[in-house]
């Protein structure tokens, strides 16, 4: 289902007092209670600010004095360029209540029949639900058997069936009883491309296509959506999340988990503090409270209350000297208790202490005892520690109140998903998809699903003088596509080699547990996507591998970026997965300057999940961040370099210097954890960025005016509908993103310079302007003041709002009174 979000505001209590009308100011510094600010932008692509214009109809305020408000965002068409503005009056804001589709939460009761078979089982049934597959022998271990726990037939409860994700579904780890072909699914661009769309409903519709794939091959639980914050752009795993943004991130987790959650369980992880690679297993990650529940907690929060999370994974790591598998802080004290979190706590695989050895009985007692009473519900893959759980019963280490606890969560969420009973169904829908031999089938839907993703998220970063879109007046006949080959070594994966020709083929990205095999008939690369969008022009197109190979073209494409074997999950990548070094490998860096040295018009593309370094930027007017765009990427790219598309994809990271990065790593085993990272940490080291958060450039231009902050001022529990209006300038019709920041201009405790906390993409025909409306929850401004015995606190005062393009660009200011 394609929602287009609506708003819903109705007052359930009367108290409005009139209120000022926003104005343009000449001194934004100091803006008065429930008005906004606004200068004149300069109407670049990615969007320019501009003063109010006054005068055309108002649409409905979009504020609530006391009640429901939401949704996602909303957008209404307004008169034309002369006729942006006419705000209803002000008022004063009470308590409400946030509802999207993207917000379904959790508040059902558990069904009746999860006490009913909880009554009927012995405690080694109950156990059994809380354990995973045989590990064979230290000799010959099983993995042929990782992806699922076991059945029980005397209770007719069927054991969980497990698949990773992220950017698809991953057939290809082992099950038992599982053909194994060409496991074949759909390959959709990396999280960290979607976290670019900025696209709720995007989001929701992939989630919703990975579900479907998911209850078609017969498995109930999908591990995903990865959560984790980019602290850091060396981190192996970058391409596996959406930002490094913690609003964002749990804004974009909860679209995707309610995606999933139509059809079968979801699985956010690395839960928490997982954002280094290499010796992942012994990590620890060391910070303080408020930087554990406000930047590494707090997006988790949000995808158990917004997304109604079936399952959290608990991660490798360590945090506070502490296994997150053994850590009552993070699991009980504040996943469960701060948060409400009422699902299954799974382990990450072999996350428990001593990995995937095999444990004395003694220690495998110690150690499961210890989960349990911290709250973990499942060891996985293997029955290693918790093949002591009856033991430590009878030891009276463990109460029977502590496995039926356990046992009845898991049950819950089996039977809250139709994925219980052997003899029943599997999901809450039917899937479209069908699985065929080992592979997903009659997926075309999801194929086009993975290019119009792909066409959202991709960013232009440079388009100096108009180079892009590729002339198709004549004056351009020829294009080279130009890319090196790039062999890599793998470990402990499938294939352990290979090379990526970065002209032809198409990087789906790792071949860690989130790998996907897309059917090769189907995958479309750079050269043979820009052919099919060349052809409607009768303009030819080649591929080589050297700048020599262009010397003929009229224009060049430059393929670079990343292969399995540069980042990725620490198990695959012999070296581990972390990177060293922003540098692109292979020499790629040469071949874009001997292009570029040929003085022909051309366009640089890099794929990759996170940032690179960019030495030849002045050289080259036009640069694309494809990062790991999925089975058609090249399709999308190739409609996007011609105009058949536009971009809209606007980057979710800051692009700083490699040499503005905080350290890595600081010792072998821990690290400190800062509570400002990403552009938090540039703002407030006074570092500026190559390209800010936010940033993204389009073959339109838009100007951003008439900022409304529609309360005199407003509770704690409120949701204030802010506007604003977006005029498209050209007859291109096109997307841009609306960025809501904050800050604090009273705050006595350590935040941020500002913080994200609303965002809204909005499609734009050719010189239409439409008002936006992004709601700000008040419960999202809060911090947390205290040590781990404190509490969350929303502070009294004026609170800065800024809207505008980019974070770099928010020209339009308001403030807005908390009370």
């Amino acid at each position: 289902m394609h929602f287009r979000p609506r708003l819903v505001a109705f007052a359930l209590a009367s108290g409005a007092t009139a209120g000022v009308l926003v104005s343009a100011c000449s001194h934004p510094a100091a803006p008065g209670p429930g008005t906004g600010t606004g200068t004149s932008g300069s109407n670049t692509g990615n969007g320019g600010t501009g003063a109010q214009n006054t005068g055309g109809a108002a649409p409905a305020a979009g504020t609530s004095a006391g009640g429901i408000a939401g949704s996602g965002g909303s957008e209404v068409v307004l008169g034309g360029s002369s006729s942006m503005g006419g705000n209803p009056p002000a008022m004063a804001c009470a308590d409400a209540v946030y509802m999207d589709p993207y917000t379904p939460g959790y508040t059902a009761p558990a069904d009746p029949m999860v006490q009913t078979v909880l009554n009927g089982m012995s405690l080694q049934q109950k156990a059994a639900q809380m354990q995973g597959t045989p590990p064979g022998t230290a000799s010959s271990k099983n993995y042929d058997d990782i992806q699922r726990s076991p059945d029980d037939t005397t209770a007719n409860i069927r054991g969980y069936q497990y698949r990773d994700a992220g950017r698809g579904l991953n057939l290809d780890a082992r099950q038992e009883g599982r053909p194994y072909m060409n496991n074949y699914s759909t390959a959709f661009p990396s999280a960290s491309a979607r976290g670019a769309s900025f696209d709720l409903d995007l989001e929701y519709r992939l989630g919703a296509a990975m579900g479907d794939e998911t209850t078609a091959s017969q498995n109930t639980m999908l591990l995903a959506p990865c959560m984790n914050i980019l602290r850091h752009p060396y981190w192996g795993r970058s391409q596996e999340t959406y930002g490094e943004d913690v609003y964002h991130l749990g804004r974009m987790s909860s679209a995707m988990t309610a995606g999933i959650q139509q059809y079968i369980a979801a699985c956010a992880k690395h839960y928490a503090g997982n954002n280094i690679e290499n010796g992942r297993a012994n990590n620890n990650a060391q910070m303080d409270e408020q930087t554990l529940r406000e930047i590494y907690g707090r997006h988790f929060e949000m995808v158990v209350k917004d997304g109604g999370v079936s399952c959290v994974m608990a991660s490798y790591n360590s945090v506070n000297g502490i296994k997150a598998t053994q850590n009552k802080h993070l699991l009980t004290d504040i996943l469960r208790n701060d948060f409400g979190f009422r699902g299954v706590v799974l382990s990450d695989w072999w996350a428990m202490p001593g990995d995937q050895n095999f444990p004395s009985a003694s220690v495998a007692q110690s150690n499961a005892t210890g989960a349990v009473k911290a709250g973990l519900d499942i060891e996985v893959p293997w029955i290693l520690n918790f093949a002591q759980l009856q033991a430590a019963v009878t030891a009276g280490d463990l109460t029977q109140a502590d496995i039926n606890a356990s046992a009845a969560r898991i049950l819950e969420q089996k039977f809250r998903f139709k994925s219980a009973l052997l003899n029943g169904p599997i999901g809450l829908k039917t899937p479209t998809s069908t699985m065929t031999q080992g592979s997903i089938t009659n997926n075309m839907a999801h194929i086009d699903l993975a290019r119009e993703a792909a066409v959202k998220s991709m960013v232009l970063l440079k388009n100096d003088n108009n180079n892009l879109p590729i002339k198709t007046d004549g004056s351009i006949k020829s294009i080279a596509v130009v890319g090196l080959k790039v062999p890599y070594t793998l470990q402990s994966t499938t294939p352990l080699s290979g090379t990526i020709d970065f002209a032809v083929d198409q990087p789906i990205g790792d071949r860690g547990s989130s790998r996907v095999n897309p059917d090769p008939a189907q995958v479309v690369g750079p050269a043979a996507g820009i052919t099919q969008a060349a052809m409607k022009h009768t303009i030819t197109v080649t591929s080589g591998n050297t700048a020599q190979a262009a010397a003929n073209a009229d224009f060049v494409v430059v393929m670079v970026g990343l292969t399995p074997g540069d980042e990725g999950e620490e198990y695959a990548i012999p070296a581990g997965g972390d990177r060293a070094s922003l540098t692109l490998p292979a020499q790629q860096d040469m071949l874009i300057s001997e292009v570029a040295a040929l003085g022909k018009p051309m366009v640089v593309v890099i794929q990759s999940g996170g940032i690179v370094n960019m030495p030849w930027l002045a050289t080259v007017p036009s640069v694309v961040m494809a990062f790991y765009p999925g089975m058609r990427g090249g399709q999308a790219l190739g409609q996007l370099l011609f105009g058949e598309a536009n971009f809209g994809g606007r980057l979710p990271v800051a692009w700083p210097n490699e040499a503005d990065l905080p350290p890595f790593k600081d010792t072998a085993t821990t690290t400190t954890m800062d509570y400002f990272l990403g552009y938090r940490y540039l703002d407030k080291n006074n570092k500026t960025p190559i390209y800010p958060f936010g940033h993204g450039l389009s073959y339109t231009n838009f100007t951003f005016s008439n900022l409304n902050i529609p309360c005199t001022d407003v509770t704690k529990n409120g949701v204030v509908n802010v506007t604003v209006d977006i005029q498209n300038n050209t007859a291109v019709a096109g997307d841009t993103t609306a960025f809501l920041f904050v800050s604090y201009p009273g705050t006595t405790a350590r935040r941020s310079v500002k913080e994200l906390k609303g965002f809204y993409r909005v499609s734009l025909e050719g010189n239409q302007g439409k008002r936006v409306t992004i709601p700000l929850r008040i419960s999202d401004l809060k911090y947390w003041k205290g040590d781990a015995t404190g509490a969350w606190e929303v502070e009294t005062g004026n609170v800065n709002i800024m809207v505008g393009p980019d974070a770099g660009h928010l020209e339009l200011m308001g403030t807005l009174p908390v009370k």
